[in-house]
């Protein structure tokens, strides 16, 4: 018969695994057309602003002469274009045997996880845009909250809908082990 007695024995900080071990895969590079075009729909209202005020006087400088402020919303776009890409290429995702991974960011680097036995509930978005490209977002509830835990961007939709069946299987599973 073995011995069910509870126990959790303190780990040495070597017994830990390293972070760097876990493999995560990357999102679709789709992910940057997706945030390109949103941010070029709000620059384009802030320009749209911008030149407005300007062409009714409401603005006035002696730096921007004649038609000179047209240039000022032109020059962020390729610094926009570059961190989209750095962006998108440091998001990645990972499934391991009792949890998911997310990884995201630029200068603050975000990386979750979210064990399988605390995940409710696992949802498939598809926003416009995302639609537009044959992209899901996963979106991952756990207990007690109202809003996601996780989300995992710009999956293929096929890709969205196998791994939402796995988790969902896997969260049954270690609920029905508990």
């Amino acid at each position: 018969m073995a011995d069910t007695t509870f126990q959790n024995g303190a780990l040495e900080g070597r017994d830990l695994p390293e972070a760097g071990e876990i493999k995560f895969r990357p999102i679709d590079p789709n992910h940057t057309n997706i945030l390109m075009i949103g941010f070029g729909l709000s620059w384009l209202a802030l320009t749209t602003a911008w030149i407005t005020l300007n062409l009714i006087g409401t603005i006035e400088s002696s730096l921007f002469t004649g038609y000179s402020y047209l240039i000022l919303p032109i020059i962020p776009v390729p610094f926009i274009v570059v961190l989209c890409h750095i962006y998108t290429n440091g998001c990645g995702y990972a499934l391991r045997e009792h949890d998911v991974h997310y990884k995201h960011g630029i200068i603050w680097r975000n990386e979750a996880s979210l064990p399988f036995n605390r995940i409710q509930h696992v949802e498939v978005e598809r926003g416009p845009l995302e639609r537009l490209f044959g992209l899901s977002t996963l979106k991952f509830f756990a207990a007690g909250g109202g809003s996601a835990d996780l989300r995992i961007p710009s999956l293929p939709e096929a890709e969205a809908a196998k791994l939402r069946a796995f988790v969902l299987e896997k969260a049954g599973a270690d609920h029905d082990d508990a």
